[in-house]
């Protein structure tokens, strides 16, 4: 019982004292790390990845990277990022932005962007997950998990309440919390494109030829990371408006962009 009671004072006191709230959307959030920690864990991983894969010679898609992300990066509000951006050869269709501004395109994404601005939808996204510090917060709630589970231990509970509480945790919250963030970082990127001055309909054009109207069911919904193809174009969609006030904002408008050779 006193292990339960240290417990639970423990998550209220983080609860209370922990709190951020995210640009662009304003929603409030638990953090339990530092930025600066964050940044830390983004650099060694960058590290890594350079190792694991070859830079790209492409010197269209080197190009138009180095101008669409220095593009959204003067938009992001991070002056404290060491920006840098990188295309790494490899066939899978995958981008991120690790804490500290450290970008990274697969070259395989490419088949999939028509321009610059679908490519600014991609490079939005990941730049928007990194400024919500969605990293942080996931192991912020993942702490609040273990302490949970450390709750249960000492207040005796045995191994089939532990691992029902694993699984409960993981699939009522942890996984949907993830769901969320996508979401999230498809709405702050699409903001994010749009003051930078690509066009925001580019979001949706890229959406539609990366899931290929596939739309998931209902037990993958469940047990997945990311929505559905359809329900984030939907997403993206309702927030075509706001978007286009912040395109028509912007001083410098890119349009489209530049048009990639393979999609003339």
């Amino acid at each position: 019982m006193p292990g339960k009671i240290i417990s639970t004072c423990i998550l209220s006191v983080l609860l209370c004292v922990a709190c951020r709230t995210v640009p662009v959307s304003q929603r409030s959030q638990l953090l339990l790390t530092s930025e600066e920690y964050e940044n830390n864990l983004g650099a060694a991983a960058y590290s890594e990845y350079q190792k694991e894969y070859k830079r790209s010679t492409n010197k269209t898609y080197n190009e138009a990277l180095q101008r669409v992300g220095t593009a959204i990066s003067r938009v992001a509000g991070k002056d404290n990022y060491q920006w840098e951006f990188i295309v790494l050869e490899s066939n899978e269709a995958n981008a991120f932005c690790l804490p500290g501004g450290k970008v990274a395109v697969y070259s395989g994404i490419f088949q999939f962007t028509a321009n610059e601005a679908e490519l600014a939808t991609i490079v939005s996204h990941e730049i928007a997950h990194a400024l919500a510090r969605h990293g942080g917060e996931r192991m912020s709630w993942s702490q609040l998990q273990q302490i949970g589970a450390q709750g249960l231990r000492s207040a005796g509970a045995g191994s089939a309440w532990e691992t029902l509480y694993g699984v409960g945790t993981q699939l009522g919250v942890m996984l949907p919390f993830s769901r969320k963030h996508e979401h999230e970082a498809d709405s702050i990127g699409l903001i994010l494109m749009a003051r930078a001055g690509y066009h925001p309909a580019a979001a949706i054009s890229f959406w539609q030829k990366f899931s290929s109207g596939r739309n998931p069911s209902r037990i993958e919904q469940w047990v997945s990371t990311h929505p559905g193809g359809a329900e984030r174009i939907e997403n993206l969609q309702r927030l075509q408006p706001q978007a286009l006030q912040e395109y028509e904002r912007c001083s410098q408008k890119f349009g489209l962009g530049k048009v990639f050779p393979a999609a003339k």
